[in-house]
Order: C-alpha cells, then sequence, then structure tokens
C-alpha cells in the first residue's frame, strides 16, 4: 500500500457527498506537500483529517436537514416506547398464565396482575398514537409513580406481581430500577415534540407491533428456537430501520430503554450502577429531545 492508498483510507471517514467533491482534490494537495520517499502519512497527518472529519459529520448531525431527521424520529421513539413495554408486560402475563394451566398450584392471579399493570401502556399508547402528547405525558408520570408505590408495598396487600424486599438504600435502588423503564418512556413523551406513528404510518407499526408481539406470545411453546423468536424479530426491525436516516436516529433513542428492559448489560442489572445507567440514559433523552424540538418535520411514511 502506497502513501496515496493510505491518504484514501483516511479519507474515508469522510462523510460520502464530501468524497465525491472534494477526494481527489484533497488526495492532490496532500500528495504534493509530502516529502519524497515518504509511504505513510504522518501523526499530524492523521489527527488533522480524521478530526476534519469528525467536525463535519459533527455538523451534519445537528445540522438543519438532520434535526428535521431527528423531530421525526423522537416523534415516532416516543410511541414506540410505551408499545415496547405493553408487549413485555403482556409477554410476562402470558408465561404466567401458561404456568398456572400446566400446573394446578399455580392460579390466575399472577396472570392477572401483569396483565393488569400492561393495560396503563397500552392507555399510554394509544393516546400517543392520537398525538395526545400532553395527556400521554400525563397518564405515564401518573402510572409510574403509582407503579413505584405498588412495586413497594408490602406482599402481604396482593397489590402487585412484583415486589421489593426492602434492606435499607437496597431496597429503594431495587424500586428505582423496576421503575425505570416506565420513567424513560414518561421522559420521551414529555419532552417529544409530538407524538404519532409517521413517519412509518399506522399500518406498518400495527404490523410489526403484532409480529413482535407474536414473537414473545410465541416463547410459551416448548420449542429451543421459540426462545430466539424475540431477538430474531427485533433485529430483522433494527436492520430495516437504520437503512433510512430517521429510522437510525429512532434507533440509538430507544437505546437506553432497550438495554434497561432486556439486560443487554449486565451492569444495568445492579442497583449500584442505577446512576450511572440513569445519567446515561437521560444524556440520550436530552440532547436527542434538544435536536427534536430544534427541527421540523421531515420525512412522509415512504422514507423511513
Amino acid at each position: 500500500m502506497n502513501l496515496e492508498d493510505r491518504y484514501r483510507r483516511l479519507l474515508a471517514w469522510y462523510p460520502k457527498e464530501h468524497r465525491a467533491s472534494h477526494e481527489e482534490e484533497m488526495v492532490a494537495v496532500l500528495l504534493a506537500a509530502a516529502t519524497p520517499g515518504r509511504d505513510r502519512p504522518s501523526a499530524r497527518e492523521t489527527f488533522d483529517l480524521l478530526r476534519g472529519a469528525f467536525a463535519i459529520r459533527l455538523h451534519r448531525a445537528v445540522g438543519p436537514v438532520s434535526r428535521r431527521h431527528w423531530h421525526a424520529a423522537f416523534n415516532l421513539a416516543a410511541l414506540l416506547a410505551p408499545i415496547w413495554l405493553l408487549i413485555l408486560d403482556l409477554g410476562r402475563a402470558t408465561a404466567y398464565a401458561g404456568h398456572a394451566l400446566r400446573s394446578a398450584n399455580n392460579g390466575p392471579e399472577m396472570a392477572l396482575k401483569t396483565l393488569a399493570m400492561a393495560l396503563p401502556y397500552g392507555v399510554i399508547a394509544f393516546l400517543a398514537w392520537r398525538n395526545s402528547r400532553k395527556v400521554a405525558a400525563a397518564v405515564a408520570w401518573g402510572w409510574t409513580v403509582l407503579y413505584a408505590g405498588l412495586v413497594a408495598s408490602p406482599p402481604d396487600l396482593g397489590l402487585s406481581p412484583i415486589h421489593v424486599v426492602w434492606n435499607g438504600s437496597t431496597g429503594f435502588a431495587s424500586v428505582v430500577r423496576f421503575v425505570l423503564p416506565a420513567c424513560l418512556a414518561a421522559v420521551m413523551l414529555t419532552f417529544t415534540p409530538s407524538s404519532g406513528p409517521a413517519p412509518l404510518g399506522t399500518r406498518r407499526l400495527v404490523g410489526w407491533t403484532a409480529v413482535l408481539l407474536a414473537s414473545v406470545v410465541a416463547l410459551q411453546i416448548p420449542l429451543p428456537a421459540a426462545s430466539y423468536l424475540p431477538l430474531l424479530v427485533l433485529a430483522v426491525a433494527a436492520v430495516v430501520a437504520v437503512c433510512s436516516p430517521v429510522g437510525r436516529r429512532a434507533v440509538f433513542i430507544v437505546l437506553p430503554l432497550m438495554g434497561v428492559t432486556l439486560g443487554w448489560l449486565r451492569w444495568v442489572e445492579e442497583p449500584a450502577n442505577l446512576p450511572v445507567v440513569a445519567a446515561l440514559s437521560m444524556a440520550v433523552l436530552t440532547v436527542t429531545a434538544w435536536l427534536a424540538r430544534t427541527g421540523t418535520t421531515a420525512s412522509s411514511p415512504a422514507n423511513v
């Protein structure tokens, strides 16, 4: 590999449109300034080229066109959040119902309680779909507070399928861990400029929701491959999403919620790490919400 090839490898960090307009000129200038006999860029040239690529990409990420995409992506993500939590609780209710059917010792109480826990997310998702953002956010915060009280309630009251064993600060941290997903959804609905299925479209939203819910319910099928169905559906949805500017941004916005609920990172489940998890999640939502609220609606369903 000669010097020109190495320059071009560094220039590959620049956006495609920028390279199409300026790559040949930049390579010519760099080669003209290089001393004879050199076969690789200097450390200063490498730093300058990478810094320039990062600066251009950052400028585009917060530019007017990009902010329109952030606007549409945050609106969509704020709707996806309660839908995802609804699907998770419906999946848990199905699991409890399956246990009750397979064992006479397990009654339907746990399934019914979990189903009751899922219903508020259905209401919130419906309000968000109708673009009743303020009402949806108010209901989401109200449910978050109520859910925290139910989880923290004594087990003998039988108010919640999930209970925390109080042991000083550990009990409080455990309550926060259980309530954090609902809190993140409420924050997203509070920050979003508006909510609704656009740019995904109602038909596609319902289709993806039905497929994901079916994959979660299918976990009760006694087949080894059934346990991978939800992850497979999520992976396919993510691949489809990242093919569009709005989709990529929507995936990034929902990552904190997905990471907390799925436990992709094991340290998320440790109560001692909750401050870091909450801070990182809020940082992502705050920055992306700022970008979204300074943009305007970007695209139609065909562009996502």
